[in-house]
């Protein structure tokens, strides 16, 4: 192998020597080649002894070495195209020739075939293709951790929204905020789930964002209605107006079935009338939409099912239960209907949403006595310190309750004899 500087003429007739260095050599058949390099000679150097490992292992036959083949996925697309086509890398064994939307696709079947649901599926792919998209990588080589950091740390917050303009139809994307911390970790972590993938199908040899981290900072903390509070969100629900396409009767209904069963957003929309079995007084809830994956049963009050009968009268058994609005909707539907119900929350409290509801439900199953094994398996937590921890809140007085629950230490000694006789 040679390395060189070549002459070359420019439009004018003049001859001019090359800023760069070239590789001059024969391949493993013999063919002449030459390579563009780098303006530095040792950069040079350094791609022809790789070059030349290259064409030893295609003369003896043998394997690629992983040290080898590390280097051959961060080379740049241009360069990576020659050496397949003169045959020092093999085609077949390149996974660097495909997009990373063709990895994305073939990810998302992977994970379809390990039994997560379809909007499992779509949505870590969607997060992942968003941000690949924002940094401009089209290959595996393109990808870097400084870059992909970059682009999250600008995520914006979105909603879907109706053109003011009536001749512009369907919705758009409105900005309406920063992303929340949260949020970009849960982008970060799709990356790397991704990445990882690759790296355990045997595609590549490791994972260039692995280090990559985010400081997921303090989460935002949730407020639990007391029960005073909920109480008064029902009693005026129940003869509110309209508000994001619900009444007030089908919104009081739908508050009330998330405060006492602890069911989500995304799982009441789920529901069908012949979920609820009335006669065994519970609602089922198939594992295809729950957040565990598993199928989940959850008794439900006396009063709750009159109302339920009532409310159900004359439908289909097959139709949905309830109308939920869109998902994101959701919180500012309880936030608004809080506002209207003269309810004030102190800001201390917590942050309020359609989840303060399962919140509601955690915090009233402790203040009832219920013992804390029984409090997990209704929230279907698989971790029992979740449920004790984040999903219970202590309502205003317990303390005080509990104080005076103390024994009275005013009350005379008892003497030994006086007990024993």
């Amino acid at each position: 192998m040679r390395i060189c500087k070549v002459n070359y003429r420019d439009r004018d007739g003049k001859i001019h020597r090359s800023q760069k260095w070239y590789l001059d050599f024969y391949d493993h058949i013999e063919r002449r080649h030459k390579l563009v390099g780098f303006t530095a000679k040792r950069p040079t150097e350094l791609l022809g002894q790789k070059v030349e490992l290259l064409i030893s292992y295609r003369i003896s036959g043998q394997g690629v070495p992983t040290e080898l083949q590390k280097w051959i996925e961060t080379l740049p697309t241009e360069l990576m195209n020659k050496l397949v086509k003169w045959g020092l890398i093999d085609k077949q064994r390149s996974e660097s020739q495909k997009t990373l939307q063709i990895h994305l696709d073939e990810w998302y079947q992977s994970i379809l075939a390990c039994g997560k649901t379809e909007r499992h599926a779509s949505q870590l792919r969607e997060r992942v293709k968003k941000i690949f998209a924002a940094c401009g990588f089209n290959y595996w080589m393109d990808i870097s951790a400084s870059k992909l950091l970059l682009e999250i740390a600008k995520l914006k917050r979105t909603v879907k929204t109706r053109h003011k303009n009536k001749k512009k139809k369907g919705l758009y994307d409105k900005v309406v905020g920063d992303t929340c911390q949260l949020t970009k970790v849960h982008y970060l972590k799709a990356c790397k789930q991704f990445c990882n993938w690759m790296v355990v199908d045997g595609r590549f040899s490791q994972n260039p964002i692995q280090t990559a981290k985010i400081d997921p900072g303090q989460s935002k903390k949730r407020a639990a209605l007391e029960p005073d509070e909920l109480r008064q969100l029902l009693a005026y629900t129940e003869t509110a107006g309209m508000s994001y396409s619900l009444t007030g009767r089908e919104r009081a209904i739908v508050y009330r079935i998330a405060a006492e069963t602890g069911l989500r957003a995304s799982e009441i929309d789920a529901l069908l009338i012949r979920d609820f079995s009335m006669n065994k007084g519970l609602v089922k809830l198939s594992g295809e939409f729950t957040k565990n994956r598993q199928d989940a049963e959850i008794p439900l009050k006396r009063s709750t099912i009159e109302k339920l009968k009532v409310f159900f009268h004359d439908k289909n058994r097959d139709e949905k239960a309830f109308k939920m609005p869109y998902i994101t909707n959701c919180a500012r539907m309880i936030r608004k209907d809080i506002d209207e119900a003269k309810i004030k929350i102190e800001k201390e409290r917590g942050h309020v949403g359609f989840h303060s509801l399962r919140h509601t439900f955690g915090s009233m199953l402790a203040a009832s006595g219920v013992h804390p094994k029984t409090a997990q398996k209704l929230m279907r937590h698989s971790d029992i310190n979740l449920t004790l921890s984040r999903y219970t809140h202590v309502f205003r007085g317990q303390e005080t309750e509990a104080i005076n629950a103390l024994p009275d230490l005013d009350v005379p000694v008892q003497t030994q004899q006086a007990k024993t006789a």
